[in-house]
């Protein structure tokens, strides 16, 4: 079977690798100090005698400060995530309980006593006992969110809160800080929920050809500061208890892995990189974002190659191994492995030649000669500060790189050759319409046929498909698996060459 491969983020989540914003909260957590130590370096290699330098880096380059982000950026991030995803924010908070099962299990590992134990013992009742949507809820305008309060676990570190009897007082304020956290970034979302409708909608009624009404902007502007910016703030800086010593403790590791999980799997931070990329080009006259948003990717890279080197020695389980496995059998001929990762981990494990959709540890960007090679290559003929190749999705100049075009025709080709596509851990999502749209034309133009690898039991070829904005259906098929990469007691791989012989 000839069958071209495309691995996104959630490929890897079984590796150990982080994903989404969990991958952004760790990255604004690392220490920018190596990072500006390898921009100083790149900077002090430059020739200050070439017309490069002369034209397109200010003229005292050597001498002026050099930063990188900081807080100050806390409050667009907390914008962007609120605006992008306010939906998903208020989906998350009423499946509260899930959350908490899910960590629950962790701090179970950890400690003698069970979270639920320790609840039931300090509140004298049982926690599916605990529920406060009788005490509070919120306004009219924002009952979609009032499921949260029917959360027997939030409940429940409610109750604890309220009774200072309960826990010492230092715990009692971080407890404090956590549950107001999570109640402003709730009330965050659901207030640019109805923002959002006032502003779009501010007549019921009116003559479209008086176009004054058309000068009206926004009426409404949301408060970010009071909307989740504070439990952003804590939840960079809260650390984790490495050993558990009581039972205060417990509940306390308990509430922050709640709400790191909450912020993690919501975070947006794209807007950022999109509105400071362009600052890549512009060194002369915008020095200081230039060398923040130099030095972030720098960031980003380090914190990747110590992801590897950390979760190192990876298992033989994961996607990856499977697909080796049929590849040395015969059973597969891989026309094309495409991934959107950056690590050089599924090269390492496939030991192919592996085509980088987004760029990786390995590639770098020039920006003044809007350029993708290896450091070796750009700096042949003449030294000039480059960056990590990653996040070329928010860069618009990378994608017009003869190398990057070149990419994308090869697997475009490749794939139209094979007798299937095979997607795994890809969202589809409205970001990734660079690659969405070589699938779509791949399936409505050349009429093939992609299968697509997902754990969510929920997604189906219809969802799929109205993520890739096609029609056929007929084109797409999906294999659910659950968490042990399995379909029907059947490993995925083994499915998805039973597909091929049905089809």
């Amino acid at each position: 079977m000839k069958a071209g491969f495309l691995f996104g983020a959630g490929a890897e989540v079984g590796y150990g690798l982080p994903t989404g914003g969990k991958f952004a909260l760790e990255i604004f957590r690392q220490d920018s100090s190596i990072s500006k130590k390898s921009f100083k370096e790149n900077r002090d290699s430059i020739d200050s005698s070439t017309a490069y330098a002369a034209n397109w880096l200010p003229d005292d380059y050597l001498s002026k400060s050099v930063g990188s982000y900081g807080k100050t950026v806390f409050e667009s991030i907390i914008k962007d995530t609120i605006e992008h995803n306010r939906e998903r924010i208020i989906k998350k908070l009423n499946d509260f309980d899930d959350i908490a099962k899910y960590e629950e299990d962790k701090i179970n590992k950890k400690y003698v006593k069970s979270i639920t134990a320790i609840i039931e013992e300090k509140l004298g009742t049982k926690l599916n006992n605990c529920n406060l949507k009788q005490q509070i809820a919120f306004i009219n305008y924002f009952e979609d969110g009032n499921k949260i309060f029917s959360s027997n676990y939030l409940s429940a570190l409610l109750k604890i809160y309220k009774d200072k009897s309960l826990i010492p007082d230092n715990i009692r304020l971080e407890l404090r800080k956590i549950i107001l956290s999570i109640f402003q970034l709730q009330i965050g979302a659901l207030s640019e929920t109805l923002t959002k409708k006032i502003n779009d909608g501010i007549f019921s009624k009116k003559d479209d050809e008086i176009d004054l009404f058309d000068d009206i902007g926004e009426i409404l502007q949301l408060n970010y500061q009071a909307s989740g910016l504070s439990g952003l703030e804590y939840v960079m800086e809260a650390k984790t208890i490495e050993v558990i010593s009581d039972d205060d403790h417990a509940i306390l590791q308990f509430a922050r892995n709640i709400i790191e999980n909450i912020y993690a799997s919501v975070l947006d931070y794209k807007t950022l990189i999109d509105s400071n990329w362009h600052y890549l080009y512009c060194p002369k006259e915008e020095w200081a974002k230039f060398c923040k948003i130099n030095i972030f990717l720098h960031t980003v890279r380090a914190y990747i190659k110590n992801q590897i080197s950390e979760v190192g020695g990876f298992s033989n389980e994961g996607y990856y191994h499977d697909l080796k496995s049929k590849i040395d059998s015969g059973e597969i001929e891989p026309t094309t492995i495409a991934t959107t990762n950056y690590n050089t981990f599924i090269k390492d494990v496939l030991g192919t030649e592996i085509c980088y959709l987004n760029g990786s540890t390995e590639l770098w960007y020039d920006p003044y000669i809007n350029r993708i090679g290896t450091k070796e290559e750009l700096d042949a003929n003449e030294i000039h500060f480059l960056v990590p190749l990653l996040f070329t999705q928010s860069g618009t100049k990378p994608m017009t790189c003869i190398e990057m075009s070149k990419k994308y025709v090869k697997m475009y080709d490749d794939f139209k050759s094979s007798d299937l596509i095979c997607v795994i851990g890809f969202g589809f999502n409205t970001d990734d319409e660079h690659i969405n749209g070589i699938i779509r034309s791949l399936i409505d133009m050349e009429n093939k046929n992609i299968v697509v690898i997902e754990i969510n039991p929920d997604t189906n070829s219809e969802k799929i498909a109205q993520k890739l904005k096609t029609n056929k259906l007929n084109n797409i098929h999906v294999i659910n698996i659950n968490k042990d990469r399995q379909s029907n007691s059947s490993n995925w791989i083994d499915s998805l060459a039973l597909l091929s012989t049905d089809n």
